[in-house]
């Protein structure tokens, strides 16, 4: 690149310049004084060469920055030296285009907004890029150079100075091109600040800021290719002119300091404007203000059979109290091998008030209503910075007796990745059922943007979708996407006839209030036997988190009271409930997502033991064993009041000791 250097060292790049007509060339370089100034020294004839003379390096004031300057070469120039027909003129407005469409392209291809037309930002970065970008703030201001080039020629060369030098010449060509390098300079600047601010990678940092420097300096390139007679005598002819051997004399005012005051006030501006502006992003990635504060997760159906739960004992102390039963079954601080079935940790969990390696935290949500456990510990996922991967872990179940290496004491993990964002993670995961294992994960953000995300079941207001109940059918579901149609709200058994039903209780626990929300678990109804039972006897079916579990018990048998039943209810966990317990469960359906258990397979369960597996002795339960048969029928809307059992009447909940969620002493 061709430069002029003034007595300051300061380095400013030549601008091109055509031919004149040749009395206007001499006439330029006849040593008419320019400006009022002294006459200009002789060029030295060297087009290649710009220099400066150092003849007026002092001038009367004693000051610094009197001696003349030349025109820096770049295409640029060609917009005001030569005639608008002319090919120089043509090929000068090509090199234009051509780098503004490329600057546009490169614009246009930085994208904010995700599918739904939402600004977002890369979730975080490390520690290494988000170095690189501040880096390349600073790099990419001493690269920039058309800024300043055209604020100095326009400062330094005066409607007067101009016509004197170039009489014939029309100043505003010459101010258009110098509008035309200060306009690229700040879309170079604005598209570097677009690729720091959605970058993830050092070395795509650097690429990508050298890459738009290239396509600034294409006017630079043109030049030198057509000085070399590479694009044809014309254009030689104009990029060797005399007239790039022109000086003009520093005007008065440039010997002051205001030029330099001016340019220094327009360079801390542009970099104050960048800094501040990646404040902003980097603040806004830090805080995770795009960050999903609810997502659904499945972490499909294996099991792992020997899970090592060791319960301190102060949480003993709660657990037993809402399931007696287990009060001679478990002993705390100790290591006990359970049944963990992965799908019962599935379900809505929402993001804590902190962070783990600078990323967020997920916690499990209750199965009953997605509000905060109280009595059970919920299991959390958070980003492992030991194996550089996103876990699911519980503080009370552990792999083995001994200290997890990552320290992390991980229970499923994603593959090795640096992103911040669990969306985006890969779902394919590691799993540990004794040994690694493979399985997939699947999660996806609750919050809602129109009716689609509601699958066109519900409204979307305030990012969360409230669900229709409408035209004989209600949605429920963090995303309304479970049914439950009015004919499906009881349902009967094929070999008996017995009927169960869904139940309702009032969403502000107002023991005198309407009976307006369907009571769920896991996303779906809970359905009870509407038969008459003896006092104290429960019946009911609910969902666990991949398959339904028919449980039948007497309260007296596991020591539970009513209230502290309906307690358990509120903290329903099929893990921590061990709800597949013999105690409870008696007969189980296949894996399944269907939204009521009509179309089921179901199993009677038999022994268990070694012998058997997780789920021991299962014995079809449908009519003449036919597979895929399934055991219920849509019966018709919720029974009446005199048609259920009075346990289940006391099962909507009028009485139900919560309080907007929490449950009351």
């Amino acid at each position: 690149m061709s430069m002029v250097t003034d007595d300051s060292g300061v380095r400013m790049r030549s601008i091109l310049v055509s031919d004149f007509p040749d009395d206007k060339a001499e006439a330029a370089l006849s040593g008419v004084p320019l400006g009022g100034g002294d006459s200009p020294p002789t060029p030295s004839g060297d087009a290649d060469n710009i220099n400066t003379s150092n003849s007026n390096s002092g001038n009367d004031n004693g000051q610094v920055g009197a001696d003349p300057f030349e025109l820096p070469q770049s295409t640029h120039m060609l917009l005001f030296t030569q005639p608008a027909c002319s090919l120089p003129f043509a090929f000068a407005m090509g090199i234009l285009v051509l780098s503004m469409t490329c600057l546009q392209l490169a614009n246009t291809s930085v994208d904010f907004t995700d599918i739904n037309g939402n600004f977002v930002l890369p979730m975080n970065v490390s520690i290494e890029v988000r170095v690189a970008q501040y880096l390349s703030i600073f790099i990419a201001l001493l690269m920039e150079e058309e800024i300043p080039t055209g604020l100095y020629l326009l400062r330094m060369i005066p409607r007067a100075s101009f016509h004197q030098t170039f009489p014939g010449k029309k100043y505003s060509k010459f101010v258009f091109s110098c509008v035309v390098r200060i306009w690229m300079g700040y879309i170079f600047l604005f598209n570097m600040f677009l690729v720091l601010a959605q970058a993830t990678g050092v070395i795509e940092i650097f690429y990508d800021v050298l890459a738009l420097q290239f396509v600034q300096q294409l006017d630079d390139i043109a030049f030198a290719l057509a000085k070399k007679d590479v694009l044809g005598k014309k254009m030689q002819r104009a990029c060797t002119a005399k007239c790039f051997q022109t000086e003009f004399q520093r005007q008065k005012f440039g010997r002051s300091k205001k030029l330099s005051i001016f340019l220094k006030a327009v360079y801390f501006l542009n970099l104050g404007l960048l800094l501040g502006g990646m404040v902003v992003v980097s603040w806004l990635q830090i805080i995770g203000t795009r960050y999903c504060d609810s997502i659904t997760v499945d972490f499909g159906n294996d099991v792992w059979e020997e899970a090592l739960v060791n319960m301190p004992s102060d949480q003993f102390e709660k657990w037993v109290g809402l399931y007696p039963y287990f009060n001679d079954t478990v002993t705390p601080d100790q290591y006990e091998k359970w049944t963990l079935v992965y799908s019962y940790f599935n379900g809505v969990y929402e993001r804590e008030n902190k962070t783990h390696a600078r990323r967020p935290v997920y916690r499990e949500m209750r199965k009953f209503d997605n509000t905060h456990y109280e009595l059970i510990v919920p299991a959390e996922i958070y980003y492992c910075k030991g194996i550089s991967a996103w876990v699911l872990t519980h503080e009370h179940i552990q792999k083995s007796k001994h200290l997890d290496e990552s320290g992390c004491n991980w229970l499923l993990r994603s593959q090795e990745t640096e992103e911040f964002d669990l969306l985006n993670v890969d779902t394919s995961w590691k799993i540990w059922m004794g040994v690694i294992g493979n399985t997939e994960v699947s999660y996806d953000c609750n919050e809602c943007s129109d009716e689609t995300d509601c699958n066109l079941n519900g409204q979307c207001v305030n990012e969360k979708c409230v669900c229709d109940s409408d035209d004989g059918v209600e949605f429920v579901g963090m995303r309304c996407e479970t049914q439950l149609k009015d004919s499906c709200r009881t349902i009967f058994r094929e070999r008996d006839n017995a009927a169960f039903s869904v139940s309702k209780y009032n969403s502000a626990y107002n023991p005198d209030g309407p009976l307006d929300t369907l009571l769920q678990q896991y996303g779906r109804p809970v359905y009870w036997y509407a038969g008459d039972d003896q006092d104290g006897v429960v019946n009911f079916m609910l969902f666990t988190g991949n398959r339904w579990f028919g449980q039948s018990f007497l309260l007296e048998d596991l020591n539970w009271t009513w209230e502290i039943f309906v307690i358990s209810i509120v903290e329903t966990h099929a893990f921590w409930g061990r709800n597949y317990d013999r105690l409870l469960t008696r007969f189980v359906s296949d894996e399944t997502k269907k939204d009521t258990p009509v179309g089921v397979d179901f199993y009677q369960i038999g022994k268990q033991g070694g012998q058997f597996g997780p789920f021991g002795e299962l014995s079809p339960m449908q009519l003449y064993n036919q597979t895929g048969r399934g055991i219920f029928r849509c019966g018709g809307p919720l029974s009446s009041q005199g048609n259920l059992s009075a346990l289940e009447r006391k099962l909507q909940l009028q009485n139900l000791p919560v309080n907007k969620g929490r449950i009351m002493p």
